[in-house]
């Protein structure tokens, strides 16, 4: 059984039309289900596991990224798949995963190519992208081992379980950023300004890369904590990795 959980933001007018042709899609390709609208008035948590004691084994979300994060975060505890049917923009995630937008994601979800995925966690929040850490003077602990101090306020720490999208193939080895090598990467860029009045351009490269399983990110100043763009935490935080943790359907042009 499917379940399809659509965004908030799909109510919007202009969408009904592409919904249309989504819904017709996987009704033609016999994998229609129940669909869901969410809102601030419905409990995710709880919806999902009502949804999964009525005997649904697959739920995917209808929206963009931050629709996947939020999904993912509840279902990640249930042995369920995860598909993803991307609308609109912020859909970074779903170029990484190979998945073409709108109705044509429809025959990625009824392929039902399956790959188990790591999921990163920090403080009890899973995260599929990556972690960011606003700029300023941290301390990186490394599974209690070494610990890295960064002095400088100009640098940004970014914690990443998929290829972040400022940096491309040719900056790194094919070894990293891959979701399913039961590691993360601590990405260390150094912002590079091209003007007098600009802090980060786009031209920061990195400076260093290191994995780990487990990391330990503290701060004298609390520095905000951003995981794949979406909740807001705070240092200190504690980041780890866990191998193999959901189940989501990807297509042919996966980038891993």
């Amino acid at each position: 059984m499917y379940l399809y959980l659509y965004d908030s933001f799909l109510n919007e007018q202009k969408y009904n039309s592409r919904l249309a042709k989504i819904e017709i899609r996987l009704t033609d390709l016999g994998i229609g289900g129940k669909i869901s609208r969410l809102s601030p008035l419905k409990n995710l948590h709880d919806l999902i596991d009502d949804e999964i004691r009525s005997g649904v084994q697959t739920i995917v979300a209808v929206g963009n990224d931050k629709t996947l994060i939020e999904i993912i975060n509840v279902a990640a505890d249930y042995k369920v798949s995860i598909g993803y049917i991307p609308i609109g923009e912020h859909t970074k995630i779903a170029d990484i995963l190979g998945l073409p937008g709108e109705d044509k994601a429809c025959d990625v979800v009824s392929a039902r190519k399956i790959e188990k995925l790591d999921l990163g966690k920090v403080n009890g929040t899973y995260f599929l992208g990556s972690v960011k850490i606003s700029p300023g003077p941290v301390v990186l602990e490394c599974e209690k081992k070494y610990q890295v101090e960064i002095k400088q306020s100009v640098c940004q720490v970014n914690i990443c379980n998929l290829r972040p999208g400022f940096l491309s193939t040719a900056n790194t080895t094919g070894s990293h950023f891959n979701p399913q090598d039961g590691v993360l990467e601590a990405l260390i860029s150094i912002a590079k300004p091209t003007q007098f009045f600009s802090f980060f351009s786009a031209k920061s490269c990195y400076d260093s890369i290191f994995p780990f399983k487990k990391l330990s990110i503290k701060s004298k100043k609390s520095l905000s904590v951003h995981t794949d763009d979406q909740r807001v935490l705070k240092t200190p935080v504690d980041v780890e990795i866990i191998p193999k943790k959901i189940n989501i359907i990807v297509g042919k042009e996966r980038q891993f």
